[in-house]
Order: C-alpha cells, then structure tokens, then sequence
C-alpha cells in the first residue's frame, strides 16, 4: 500500500499553509487552494495558490488530516484556518496544524507512479491550462532533458576554458544562482495577481485583496512576465552588471516588472513579492535596475519616460525611496549613513536617466541631492559616519554598525560609487585613499573578508562591501584591484562545499554569486552601469578563454572574447592589454564597444605594472 502525501497546513521554508480547500475533479486529478502567510521577509499578509494535481493512473481512495483528525474516502477538504506566530512582537515565523490529503494505491514492487502538480496565483482554471500547455504529456526522461537543456542554453552564453575544475564548477554555480531565485507570477493566459492595494505595516502588506490582471501582449505573446523577488538592494554591483553582459532580456523584463508594480500599486517594489510589496531592506533600488537598462538601451519592454516619471515619484516623499523633507534639505538621513549613501546612489543614477531624456532641470535637482553624503564626512576619522537630526555625530567607531544598514564606516564608506573623485578629495588625494582602503584589506585578509553584519573592515558576506575592491581602478592605483579582486574571489568565494563559497551566510537569490562571477570573469561596473556612457572595470580573469554569447535582440556583435595569458595563481597583475589587436592603456572599456563584440586580451604578470591602466574613466570626468 502507498499512500502519496499533499501537505497543505503549517510552516514551510518561511511561510505557513492555511486554509487549505481540494476536491477531486476525478481518480486521477486534485484541484484547490491553500493560503500562505506569515512571511518572515514581508510581502502580502495572505496569498492564494491554485493548483491542480494530476496523477497518471487512478487512485483507490482518498484521505485527509487536519492537525490530529482524520478523514477516509473522501471528494473533498477543507483544512483549518489561522496561524500562531512564536513571537508576539517583531519578525516571527508561524505555527499552523498541519492538514492535507493523501491518494492511496495498492502497488507492487517495482511499481512506478507519476504525478503533475501545477501551480496558479490567479485560479484552478489557470493551473490546469499552465499544466495542459507546459507539460501535456507523461515522459519524464523528456522533461529531464527539456530542463537539462535550457539550463545549458542559458548557462552556456557564458563558455570558459583555462583555469582549475574548482573554478570552473564554482563559476556555473554562480551563473546559476544568478539566474534562479526569481519566480515568474504570470500564467500561460498572461493574468497575474495584483496584491498591492493594501496597507504597509513593518515590512508586511495587510488587507490587500487578489486583484487579477493581465499583462499586455506583443505579437501575440505576454510582453514580459511579473516576478516575485528577494530586495534589489544594492544590485548595481552584481545582478544589474552580469544580466546585461549576458542575458539582458531578463533586464528588461525585470525592468518592466518592476515598473507595472508601480502602475497597479503607486510604488516601485524593493522586493516585489506575490504581485504585491515587500518593503524589507531600504532606499528604492528599482531605479539602479532600470536606469541600467536604459544607459544600456536594453529598456524595450517598458516606455522610458513612462519609467523615469514612476521613478522621480519614488524618489520624492510618499514613495518607495522613504525621504522625507529633512533630507531633501539637509542632503543625509538623520540617524543612518547607510541609507543616506544608498539613497545619494539611487538620486545620481536617476540623474543620468534626466539627462538622457534631455530633462535638464530634474538632472541637476538629482544632481545636487546625489552629493548630500559629503555632509556625513569625518574629517577625523577620515570615513562616512551617522549624524542624528541635530547634526552630531552619533558615535565615533567606524567598527560599530550603528547607523548603518548591515555595514560599518570602514565597510560602507566606499560605497559612494558614483563619486571616488569627491570622496578622494575629502580624504586628501587618491594616495591617502588608497592607503587608508588597502589597510581595510589587509586587516580583513586573515577572516577571509568575512563577517556577520556590521562587523570588521571589508565583509564580502554582504552587499554593502561587494564593490570595494574594485574602488582603486577609480582612485589612480589599478594593481591593488587586481590584486584584491583576485584575493577576495579565492578566499571568501572560492570554495564549493556546502556551507562556503558565498560570503558565509547572504547569498540572497545570486548577489554574492554576482560578484563572485564577475571577479572570475575580470569584469565589474563600480557605478552599475548606470552612467550614460557605462563602462566596463577590468580586472585578471581566472580563465584563460572567456566567450560571451551577445544576445542579437539587444547586440550589434556576435560575441565578446576574453584572451589572457600567462595566467596562473601567481600571476594576478596585467602588465599590458589589447583591445581588438589595438594597444589598450587604460583599465576600462566603453559598454558601445562590447556591444559590438570583440576581443580583449591581457598579459598577466607576478609584479604590478604601475604604468598600466591609470587613465581617469569617463564616468569621474
């Protein structure tokens, strides 16, 4: 006797099943609902999932439970209602009894059963069409290869030779975790849920109600998909760089998902969830994702004035950006350096969009507000501190991450990438910047650059640090990024076991594996390549070959071609490139010239060259 179990009550991963409804359609096909709720990270109170079970030979019977009760040979159910948290206040998980239904067979040895499950945010009449349409057959080695296939197709516009086994499996686990963790909402019919008309409360969304929407078409075809998604924070250092490299449809799309959250609800999502808001983590990171799309001209899927006007509203008291009137004009956070920064970022980047659209007037307003962190400068102290609302410093340890956002003054300084040039003058020239980072790097060395929130001087374990590396490719000293890159990619990534090899513990859907990629590739973007003229960092690949595949959709070229040579564990300095056969001098390229594909080549050397690679990039003139 087998009896094949659908759990549909109590705690799951970081949400809770309630509410659970199935009746059987047939002896071969469930249908129902269940209810989520009581998500740790936020997002809707409750969520509705649809779904329809479908097995490939009949059932006996079948059962239910519900916490201790039990019920046989039944055509319907209904679980319980309600969830316990175990906290009764903050952020808690919670308890609910468990329930579901189970099919009975009478098997044999050897006797093998298949099962579909299908899986709607909008109805049962939709779970089942996403069924029929996506998997109308039962040959299971056919959706083995299917998958295997488009994992390859996807993972594979990336190619790499050269370089250990370790590096190369460590690499594709990256590229993978870059591209999971972001979940399509919409169904095969195109209607997605809108779960945005409701009230915050902390980093929760109440009483929002399913409203069921459909996305528009192009040729016949849904024009994008809307997506559940962990914050965006901070992913102008990894996911906004590495998609446009080598998947900038999913930019785009991501682009336009974000933009249709604020056309249904009034904001951009930091972490869109369900159709509705999540509003963990801060600032309005969208704008980061979006301007990059369209420096890039990969933003096709959504109108850009349309954007930039749903993002000037974000960034304006009310929206996602959380300002109020004192930053506007004091220009910082009263009590928080981090969100200040973050926000100083965001305002920059939506200048560049301003100036593209040839708005002059937003651009030097988003301007001016971007340059508001120099008022959190330590002279003293010589880094970024946290000032309360009356202008005192709130303490005087760069170690304490009071005041910041999962980082510290020695960790989150850096952080203002769109201005080096201005945090290097403060500090009294690119020299004694440079010192002061390096010093910050070798203090961190022997942790591997890993630490748990606000804690030491460098932590690749979390967003606030993962752009410090490559600051010295902006401050006039290229050999140190080489260096470090190389350093931090092997000693807090570098690892493929199971409890190493992101940072220790904040992967968070792929952003340290972004990173993480992107110094094995030798690629990085400081200012997310959301400049109007974007750049591209250069530092030494672990690889000796590296082909990218450009996407024809969005790229005048057919691919982009890293050579390096004399590479080796030894061998991180690059003591001259060639860029298309032509002498390049200089430690960046222009994204137009990858965009029409190419060849770059590096020679790499145990000495740094400190000849090569000083020239000033566009984006600091």
């Amino acid at each position: 006797m087998a009896n094949l179990l659908l759990n549909l009550g109590g705690y799951v991963c970081t949400s809770t099943m309630t509410d659970a409804s199935v009746v059987k359609v047939g002896d071969t096909e469930l249908a129902g609902t269940v209810n989520t709720t009581g998500r740790l990270w936020g997002g809707p109170e409750h969520v509705k999932l649809f779904f329809v079970v479908r097995f490939d030979r009949p059932f006996e019977t079948l059962n239910g439970w519900a916490g201790p009760d039990k019920s046989d040979d039944i055509v319907q159910f209904q679980g319980p209602s309600g969830s316990t948290p175990r906290r009764t206040e903050g952020w808690s998980y919670h308890d609910a009894p468990t329930a579901g239904v189970g099919a009975r067979y009478t098997v044999k040895a050897g006797e093998r059963l298949q099962v579909k499950v299908s899986i709607s945010y909008t109805s049962i009449d939709n779970a089942r069409r996403n069924l029929d349409e996506e998997c109308g057959h039962w040959d299971f080695d056919r959706v083995r290869k299917d998958s295997q296939d488009e994992w390859n197709q996807w993972l594979g516009r990336i190619a790499v030779s050269g370089g250990t086994d370790a590096q190369k499996t460590k690499f594709y686990t990256d590229l993978w975790h870059t591209l999971l963790g972001r979940h399509k909402l919409d169904d095969i019919s195109g209607d997605y849920p809108d779960y945005t008309q409701g009230q915050r409360k902390g980093s929760h969304t109440v009483n929002a109600r399913l409203k069921v929407r459909t996305l528009p078409q192009r040729d016949g075809k849904n024009k994008y998909h809307m997506y559940n998604s962990d914050a965006f924070w901070l992913t102008q250092w990894n996911l906004n760089v590495l998609w446009g490299l080598a998947w900038p449809g999913v930019l785009d799309d991501f682009a336009a998902s974000l933009v249709q959250y604020a056309d249904n609800g009034g904001l951009l999502p930091r972490g869109p969830c369900a159709g509705g808001y999540s509003y963990i983590m801060t600032g309005c990171p969208a704008t980061n994702l979006i301007v990059s799309a369209y420096t890039k001209g990969m933003l096709t899927k959504t109108e850009a004035d349309h954007a930039y006007e749903v993002m000037k509203a974000n960034h304006m008291p009310g929206g996602m950006m959380g300002i109020g009137d004192f930053y506007i004009e004091h220009g910082y956070h009263p009590g928080n350096a981090g969100i200040t920064l973050e926000a100083a970022f965001q305002d920059w980047a939506l200048a560049q969009m301003a100036k593209g659209l040839g708005r002059r007037e937003d651009e030097s307003y988003f301007l001016k507000r971007s340059t508001g962190w120099k008022t959190l400068f330590n002279k003293k102290r010589q880094l970024v501190f946290p000032k309360d609302g009356d202008g005192n410093w709130l303490h005087d340890n760069p170690l304490s991450g009071s005041g910041w956002v999962e980082a510290n003054a020695w960790q989150g300084t850096w952080s203002v990438s769109h201005d080096i040039e201005g945090l290097a003058y403060l500090m009294g020239g690119t020299d004694v910047l440079c010192e002061k980072l390096n010093f910050a790097f070798e203090q961190a060395a022997p942790q591997d650059f890993v630490f748990g929130y606000g804690a030491g001087y460098v932590s690749y374990a979390n967003q606030p640090g993962c752009s410090n590396a490559h600051v010295f490719n902006h401050a006039g000293q290229p050999w140190l990024s080489q260096y470090w890159v190389r350093r931090v990619n092997e000693q807090a990534y570098g690892a493929t076991t199971p409890d190493k090899g992101y940072g220790g513990h904040d992967e968070d859907q792929g952003q340290m594996g972004g990173v993480s990629a992107l110094m094995s590739l030798g690629l990085f973007s400081l200012r997310g390549t959301a400049s109007l003229d974007p750049v591209y960092e250069i530092t030494s690949p672990v690889f000796d070959e590296i082909t990218i595949h450009l996407d024809p959709t969005y790229y005048e070229g057919e691919t982009f071609v890293i050579r390096t040579h004399h590479n080796s564990a030894e061998n991180c300095y690059i003591q001259r490139a060639e860029f298309n056969g032509e002498p390049l001098n200089r430690c960046w390229f222009r994204h137009a010239d990858f965009a029409r594909g190419g060849l770059l080549e590096l020679w790499l050397g145990p000495e740094p060259n400190r000849s090569w690679g000083r020239e000033t990039s566009p984006e600091d003139e």
